[in-house]
């Protein structure tokens, strides 16, 4: 009888420890099994076919959580240590998301209520689905795939203004979230610039079918501001997104 509780008990441990072994596995290969293949998107509403961050030395795993074709959640293994005892959190949230553009036109001859002396810039007043209010912005864009950022800011000032510039000056690029990713963001100034028509003597318009930016969510009203009334708009917070 002794022995027959012996081996039950035996038994027992054995299939907690094939199964404590099994998760360990389990784990193993979802933690530490490397980088994911990303066509193996948990969830998905259209392929992301943007960029997707890993940091040599930092990003252990990467696992895709859900996709559409303007961004990419996925759950990142990073460690953040650099001694001897490396901390590694497992579930960091990092977004993949397009890069884009901002670009500030100067007003062309003959746009808006051409009356003032002073240098004139072309903005918008417009509504966003995240923001219940509404908001002054500059021109802003998503660089389509195997698009260079100059390319896309050309033809956003063409989409938005129908107007071609002869000048862009790159103010540089900037992270969205140094931690989360959410791309980067290439700003511009533009200068020397004019309206174009087309060949029925309407502003151009571009085909948008295939561009990832085309479905967004906006209202839009074009106005021209001075450099005063520039200065004195983002000073009194009429400038709310951080990008456009």
């Amino acid at each position: 009888m002794r022995i027959r509780d012996g081996r039950k008990k035996h038994g027992t441990i054995a299939v907690v420890a094939l199964a404590a072994l099994s998760s360990l596995v389990f784990l193993s290969r979802y933690y530490w099994g490397g980088r994911d293949n990303s066509s193996k998107c948990m969830v998905s509403f259209g392929r992301y076919n943007g960029s997707r961050y890993y940091k040599k030395g930092e990003t252990m795993k990467t696992r895709c959580l859900v996709e559409s074709k303007w961004m990419q959640l996925s759950q990142h293994a990073v460690s953040i240590g650099g001694g001897k005892v490396i901390p590694v959190i497992n579930d960091w949230l990092f977004i993949d998301y397009h890069d884009r553009i901002n670009v500030l036109v100067e007003a062309w001859d003959g746009a808006g209520d051409d009356q003032s002396n002073e240098k004139r810039f072309v903005a918008f007043r417009q509504t966003k689905y995240a923001y219940s209010g509404e908001s002054l912005a500059i021109i802003g864009g998503i660089i389509e795939p195997n698009e260079e950022p100059e390319e896309a800011a050309r033809r956003e000032v063409v989409e938005e203004m129908q107007c071609e510039c002869e000048t862009l000056v790159s103010l540089g690029k900037y992270r969205t979230d140094v931690n989360r990713g959410m791309g980067w963001v290439h700003s511009f100034i533009a200068s020397d610039c004019k309206e174009i028509m087309n060949e029925r003597g309407a502003p151009n318009d571009l085909e948008e079918e295939n561009q990832v930016g085309a479905a967004d969510v906006e209202g839009q009203e074009r106005i021209y501001l001075t450099v005063s009334e520039l200065r004195d708009a983002a000073r009194n917070g009429e400038f709310v997104e951080v990008q456009w």
